[in-house]
């Protein structure tokens, strides 16, 4: 392998590190502006992320507490055994989502302003 080799490898690599790291930083940074809570499946409740509010889920003998503070969103409380989900913590971004399998709830962040282009290509 020649120098010239070399030097065309690191550059490419430089450039690949460079796309990847503000491709990454793009796609995570958008915040979230509601939260949807799916139950078995089925969605329970959509609620904007920028309102603060406690949401209790009773489904059978299963309990979960869904906070909203700050334009973020956490599992309070849950009475699964693992508490995965509680020890998720808040989420704000779009995407992010906390799952409690046990007690089949879903909390994810969705949101960005509906109907507006993200990018255009030509």
């Amino acid at each position: 392998m020649k120098i010239g080799d070399k030097i065309l490898i690191g550059v490419l690599l430089i450039i690949s590190l460079v796309s990847a790291y503000f491709t990454y930083d793009k796609a995570l940074s958008r915040t979230g502006t509601d939260v949807v809570i799916e139950v078995n499946g089925s969605k329970y409740q959509e609620l904007p992320l920028n309102v603060d509010k406690t949401v209790t889920i009773h489904n059978g003998q299963h309990l979960n507490v869904v906070e909203i503070k700050d334009g973020k969103v956490r599992m309070k409380e849950a009475n699964c055994p693992d508490q995965i989900c509680v020890r998720t913590g808040w989420i704000d971004k779009e995407g992010q989502q906390i799952v409690c399998l046990p007690n089949r709830v879903v909390v994810r962040v969705t949101g960005g302003k509906k109907g507006e282009v993200d990018d255009v290509v030509y």
